[in-house]
């Protein structure tokens, strides 16, 4: 959907908030208050239960946060600078945390962009948002693993001029950062807007408690939504590992028929390498699909929960609920255990673990565990590509050794007396491109 077709479907009254619009919002942070928040923003130990750590790998971490003792000293400097003798309190800021989120529909806006403009986005809301309060940007963080995207800022407490940031904002700057916002996210999405004013809403006739962050009525609304995609994207993550498995099975077809043959001419050899670097790469990017699944039915597990444990309000049954958190648990253990024996093979196959005996055309693996434990349908065709591994390599090897002799005799008849010294050089070179271009070699 492009940017010029848009249209929200539904414009809440004046009362609510705004579910095109992007929000800002700021807050100082003492010592103790700013190393909570940093675990918090880089994941560091425990979090919350309303944190995915199965996505939070996705998170992307924009900007390091430097020692915060670091900053706390050059707060120290710009006061003094400016004239200010009095020790800093033990409860004064250090830095100002600061979050980026969206109303439901921006928030759909917003993940439509490519992720290198979604982080510019952020990147240059953050550093006008230093440049307009006159102070430093110290760190910058998108979450991914949460209800939705949003990112997480900080600023040095302190201005340029030694004054603190809490004095600018309680004179009124508040409403010209959310100014601010709009106009930078319009930059990237002109659908995005300004989120509606406190005061206007209250005028409206909002209630006080509906005019603060985030209420749980919101997260009933966006959680179903939340699922919604969630199942969408699964769906389509499934029927791109079903493509997948299709022209895996294809490639592998075809190299079982090349296997068949006793003797393969060069340009069948060079085909049968060629097969085997292609599916080698089909089976990794099946690995990873199907983590990126995996990944996705965790999310959908833990939206499901959050609707569950709020069923009253969304309506939903609690007895569905639970049969479906237990089928996605039951093919959350069946993709980890697929992705494990391919692994497994893989692994095998680059560690030289992998054997085969041309006599018995049994394959053999140092640990055959993982494989057993696969679907029978998937073992079948894991049991397929180790043989195949384990007999190409055995068939290179082979074709290696019966050039060693050859080689050889030809090196021992350069070496005779008789032979003209550049018809030796020439010989010589020839050799040595067929030892670094023969198979398995160089």
């Amino acid at each position: 959907m492009s940017h010029d077709t848009y249209k929200p479907k539904t414009r809440p009254n004046a009362t609510g908030s705004n579910p095109n619009a992007v929000s800002v919002r700021i807050e100082p942070k003492t010592m103790s208050k700013a190393q909570f928040q940093r675990r918090h923003d880089f994941r560091i130990g425990a979090q919350p239960a309303y944190v995915d750590g199965d996505l939070s790998h996705l998170n992307r971490y924009l900007m390091e946060l430097r020692p915060l003792p670091d900053i706390q000293r050059e707060n120290e400097a710009l006061r003094r600078r400016a004239g200010r003798t009095r020790k800093l309190k033990s409860n004064a800021a250090v830095v100002t945390a600061s979050i980026i989120t969206f109303g439901c529909a921006a928030q759909n806006v917003f993940n439509r962009l490519p992720i290198k403009m979604q982080d510019r986005a952020f990147t240059e809301l953050a550093q006008e948002i230093a440049v307009q309060l006159n102070t430093q940007l110290e760190a910058l963080v998108v979450h991914l693993d949460e209800t939705a995207i949003h990112a997480h800022f900080t600023l040095r407490a302190y201005t340029d001029s030694g004054e603190p940031i809490s004095n600018a904002t309680r004179l009124g700057d508040m409403a010209a950062l959310q100014d601010l916002a709009a106009e930078v996210m319009q930059r990237y999405a002109p659908e995005i807007e300004r989120g509606r004013k406190k005061k206007d809403r209250l005028q409206a006739g909002a209630d006080y408690a509906d005019t603060r962050h985030r209420t749980v009525k919101q997260l009933h609304e966006d959680l179903p939504l939340e699922r919604n995609a969630l199942e969408a994207e699964i769906a389509d993550s499934e029927a791109k590992v079903a493509e997948q498995r299709a022209s895996l099975e294809k490639t592998q077809r075809l190299l079982e028929k090349l296997e068949a043959k006793k003797e393969l001419t060069e340009k069948e050899a060079k085909r049968q390498e060629t097969y085997s670097r292609r599916l080698e790469k089909k089976q990794a990017d099946m690995v990873a699909e199907m983590k990126a699944l995996e990944a996705r039915r965790s999310a959908l597990e833990e939206a499901m929960r959050r609707v569950e444990a709020e069923n009253e309000a969304v309506g939903m049954d609690r007895q569905k609920v639970k049969e479906e958190m237990a089928a996605v648990r039951r093919a959350k253990d069946t993709y980890k255990t697929e992705v494990s024996a391919i692994e497994a093979v893989l692994s095998e196959a680059e560690n030289e673990t992998l054997s085969y005996d041309p006599e018995t055309e049994r394959t053999t693996m140092k640990d055959p565990t993982p494989v057993r434990a696969a679907a029978p349908k998937l073992r079948k065709q894991i049991t397929k590509l180790a043989k195949r591994f384990a007999f190409v390599e055995d068939k290179l090897f082979t074709r290696i050794f019966r050039l060693d002799a050859p080689i050889d005799r030809i090196r021992t008849f350069l070496s005779r007396p008789d032979i003209a010294q550049e018809a030796r050089q020439e010989a010589e070179a020839i050799v040595r491109d067929a030892v670094e271009d023969g198979p398995g070699l160089g």
